[in-house]
């Protein structure tokens, strides 16, 4: 079941983080800080690990069953649907195994697009399969009276790229470099139009906004939860539909096969693998400290609830893109980018490297993707900090 939490606004949750006062940590698109009860459980693991006495063939199959279930409320997809992976790379390796390349396809990708959701399908240009990638447009980040804004004009692209001969459509929720929204709605709508199989990396995105696996027709959700989710690296989900209901595993662990959970049986070899989509799991998910700390995070996000995780940073956001326009900068409209994740375009004469260099001599830290400063924060995060960078960049314009 999904933990009752407050229909209210979100308030700031710094407390529940370790966080060093004087660092402004706007960086949680390249690694999400761990919430102390979440870092709490993975210390909690490792001390039972130095004492396997305690440790039982139920924790093998238990902790993991916990926490699919919460990862299906999370996303809205029926936890059946959802397997362990280790990494985003192995989420998209394991799409790739299963899918079959057809001379004169096509893949519809995004330009720029994070490099583990591209490599599976550059290899099937041996197949004779084209990659179509939709590069960003230029022109402005916001609507004006010229145009529509970017994040339109780079939806309108994407759809224009399926065809009748689009196998596959694998981009991201949000772009990793800048945060661009990608309308999931009208993408996947084509994608059953023409028999596309539909695949989505929300991992700079699971948790901190919502989205709904089942209503949006999403064939392969691949999440890695070191990111928006406030986990550890190691472990992340992949929600799948069924197209994949038969397919091949990465790997052949025993945790998978059907009456695993009997280790008295385990040499009656199986060939059957368990229900639903555990066939596809990472032996990983076994793993105490890597499933304890999901379990946490997952617990701290459904109590937080994604749409109030994403109002809260909205607000705390509200006033930063008008205030920097005066000095040249420029920030995507609310509804064309995510909260959690954002790019900043320079005005004239500004280096991305040197903007970041100058910020975290400052102890305020953000990365730079692309041509764009990235600012990506959670809920830790309050206005302060964003008045503070807001102050930093001005500071170098003068």
């Amino acid at each position: 079941m999904t933990p009752a939490s407050n229909d209210g606004p979100l308030a700031c949750q710094k407390a529940l983080f370790s966080l060093d006062p004087e660092d402004c940590w706007l960086d949680s698109a390249y690694m999400g800080p761990l919430p102390d009860p979440v870092r709490r459980a993975g210390v909690a693991a490792l001390e039972r690990r130095a004492f396997p006495v305690d440790i039982t063939p139920s924790d093998f199959f238990a902790p993991a069953e916990r926490v699919r279930t919460m990862l299906g409320h999370l996303v809205g997809a029926d936890p059946e649907r959802i397997a362990f992976v280790t990494t985003a790379a192995s989420g998209f390796a394991l799409l790739e195994r299963n899918l079959r390349p057809k001379a004169g396809a096509n893949v519809v990708l995004l330009g720029d697009q994070f490099p583990s959701n591209v490599y599976p399908w550059r290899r099937w240009r041996a197949h004779g399969v084209e990659l179509r990638m939709v590069p960003p447009p230029d022109g402005p980040v916001r609507a004006s009276g010229a145009g529509p804004g970017r994040a339109a004009r780079w939806n309108a692209a994407v759809v224009a790229a399926v065809d009748e001969r689009t196998m596959l459509v694998s981009i991201e929720q949000a772009h990793w470099t800048d945060g661009t929204l990608f309308d999931l709605a009208r993408i996947g709508a084509r994608c059953r139009e023409v028999g596309a199989v539909f695949a989505v990396d929300a991992t700079q995105t699971a948790g901190a906004m919502p989205i709904d696996v089942d209503a949006l027709g999403i064939d392969a959700l691949v999440v890695h939860c070191y990111k928006s989710m406030l986990a550890s690296y190691g472990l992340g989900f992949v929600a799948l539909s069924g197209r994949f209901a038969d397919g091949e595993p990465l790997e052949e662990g025993w945790l998978v096969r059907a009456g695993s959970e009997d280790f008295a049986g385990l040499v009656d070899y199986q060939d059957a693998y368990a229900a639903g989509m555990r066939r596809f799991d990472t032996s990983l998910r076994s793993n105490g400290m890597l499933i304890d700390m999901l379990a946490a995070a997952c617990e701290l996000l459904l109590e937080w609830r994604p749409e109030r995780i994403r109002a809260y940073l909205l607000g705390i956001e509200a006033g930063f893109a008008d205030r920097l326009a005066a000095s040249g900068f420029a920030v995507a409209a609310p509804d064309d980018r995510a909260a959690n994740l954002f790019g900043v375009q320079l005005p004239p004469g500004l280096s991305p490297g040197a903007v970041r260099d100058a910020l975290a001599a400052r102890r305020i830290r953000v990365s730079v993707r692309g041509q764009a400063v990235r600012v990506a924060p959670h809920v830790f995060n309050d206005d302060a900090d964003l008045a503070r960078l807001a102050t930093a960049l001005e500071s170098l314009v003068r």
